[in-house]
């Protein structure tokens, strides 16, 4: 589960129009405590973090309403409701709701979470949870949860384990304690409920026998047919259900397929390329470019992300933070008739050139030492403010998480955006594991050597090896940056932290010269087209 760096921050955030009744919300006559049906509106719900809940008629369990929840940029935000009297800490209660979600993977694991503060700390409690099939309503019950003495300023919402996608809620009913409240039947995953009551037993096998000689091949096959976990439904799974239900096998084997890992073919001395002329143009094949705005260490900031054509929150993608040079903006990369980088993206991912990734353009502007100081924000608010909206190998934004995930994050820039570049990987290597410098030398140390032996450093002070960071840096031979760049180069060329080639299976780090290029954008968004392909692919280990 994605969090913020401070706790703080993961408290419960209701909208200034959440109705907070003097009573249980939405009290009916068949005895409930609560009850929320969502048939005239949101019932005093409200969206948790960035989430937003509304009323809708596109899916419901019971009656023409249910509650959406979407925009949720990590997976406790969800749909919420603070308690009002008549729900008392140290009682017991039975809690039921009513979830579904209808895009992304075929499972996911949802929670029905209390929150509550104990005098000197906010607390979170699963009240129900389980996994649930995607298309299908399923029940999150628990008929005896006691609310924990002294609690105060108590909530419940419903959140996921992993992911941010979008989910209803419907029914959902607080009764006395033991009350069953009746929800919805079967929809969670269970391997080997094939009726989805609840329990594997023989009916499940007369359903699976039945179903291996269906000669409608079109039938949808549940989820929970597939026993072995094997991506399909076949005769191994029958006699694993006969095993299991006649008591021969307690689990069921993970015959979950390996995915084959093909080898990049990298080139030892990659040499200049342009990309072709079309891929400037709109592709047929669009992603999306998305701006969005934070509150950093340094006032009010915007940035753009870009995320590929089919984009799915439920999936891990690695991320790019590419920056500008001086005297431009987060605007430049993507809005400038001599960048159109998202173009160029577009069409490396549709030919295969790239595997589906996001990148974001933000900005060092407003800054009192412009670029060399922006490592400082790219830690403390840009990484955490991103990789807590889009989906990255980020598992949450607590600074151990994006730490483990830096293998999967890059950081480059032109210009004044290479003088960013050298400093991210001077302060912030352990979040960041791919640099690409385009067009700039480090700004730190005197002289060439100076300015090498300030990375080396770096890389010590880290205890990073050389299979732990890779830089691929480029410039033309004619840019205004080569007679700075270039001795750094050859500087560092000469220091054990740094093996050079463009073939990261053998080393991590690399220096491209395109012969007769200026400083000009027209020309350095063909170093990342030669560049970026020859990130994400090494492990660090």
């Amino acid at each position: 589960m994605k969090k913020l760096f401070s706790l703080a921050a993961a408290a419960l955030t209701l909208s200034a129009a959440t109705v907070m009744p003097s009573a249980i919300a939405g009290a009916d006559d068949a005895g409930f405590l609560m009850s929320c049906s969502f048939e005239n509106g949101e019932d005093g719900w409200s969206g948790r973090g960035a989430a937003k809940v509304e009323a809708s008629n596109n899916a419901c369990f019971d009656g023409i309403n249910a509650l959406y929840c979407s925009n949720r940029s990590d997976s406790w935000n969800g749909a919420a409701i603070e308690l009002g009297t008549g729900i008392n800490a140290g009682e017991t209660y039975s809690f039921s709701a009513n979830v579904r979600y209808d895009s992304g993977k075929d499972t996911a694991l949802y929670h029905f979470t209390m929150q509550y503060n104990d005098g000197t700390e906010t607390n979170y409690v699963k009240i129900a949870s389980a996994t649930i099939i995607k298309g299908k309503w399923a029940q999150l019950a628990n008929p005896k949860f006691t609310i924990p003495e002294g609690a105060s300023n108590i909530s419940v919402y419903i959140e996921t384990a992993k992911g941010t996608g979008d989910f209803f809620v419907d029914d959902v009913k607080i009764a006395t304690e033991g009350t069953a409240i009746e929800g919805a039947k079967g929809g969670k995953y269970i391997p080997g409920d094939l009726c989805e009551d609840g329990v594997v037993d023989t009916f499940d096998l007369i359903c699976a026998r039945k179903l291996i000689v269906s000669t409608d091949k079109e039938a949808k096959v549940s989820v929970n047919a597939d026993v072995d976990k094997s991506t399909e439904y076949a005769v191994n799974d029958l006699v694993l259900l006969d095993e299991f239900i006649s008591g021969k096998i307690i689990e069921f084997p993970d015959n979950t397929p390996e995915v084959e890992v093909t080898p990049f073919e990298y080139e030892a001395n990659k040499q200049f390329k342009e990309a072709p002329g079309n891929y400037f143009n709109t592709c047929e094949q669009q992603g999306k470019v998305n701006k969005e705005s934070y509150n950093g260490i340094r006032g009010n900031k915007s940035l753009y992300v870009y995320t590929p054509y089919n984009y799915d929150p439920e999936k891990k993608y690695n991320i790019f933070y590419l920056m500008h040079g001086g005297g431009e903006n987060e605007n430049t990369l993507f809005f400038q008739d001599d960048t159109m980088i998202q173009n160029m993206l577009d069409h490396m991912i549709m030919n295969g050139e790239l595997e589906p990734l996001i990148v974001v353009t933000p900005t060092f502007n407003g800054q009192g030492s412009e670029a060399a100081n922006f490592y400082e924000e790219l830690r403390a608010n840009v990484i955490p403010f991103v990789e807590g909206k889009y989906s990255t190998y980020a598992e949450s934004t607590s600074e151990e998480d994006i730490r483990a995930s830096r293998m999967h994050r890059a950081y480059g820039g032109f210009s004044m955006g290479s003088v960013s570049t050298w400093q991210v990987f001077k302060n912030d290597i352990d979040l960041v594991g791919y640099f690409m410098p385009l067009s700039g030398d480090h700004w730190g140390g005197q002289g060439a050597y100076g300015k090498a032996k300030d990375l080396a450093d770096a890389v010590d002070r880290s205890g990073f090896t050389d299979r732990q960071f890779f830089i691929f840096a480029a410039t033309g031979s004619d840019d205004i940056a080569y007679p700075n760049v270039n001795p750094q180069i050859d500087e560092m060329k000469k220091m054990s932290q740094f093996k050079f080639t463009s073939d990261f299976s053998e080393g991590n780090f690399y220096f491209m010269v395109a012969p007769g290029k200026t400083h000009w954008w027209g020309y350095v968004r063909h170093y990342v087209y030669d560049a970026l392909p020859y990130f994400f692919h090494e492990t660090g280990e």
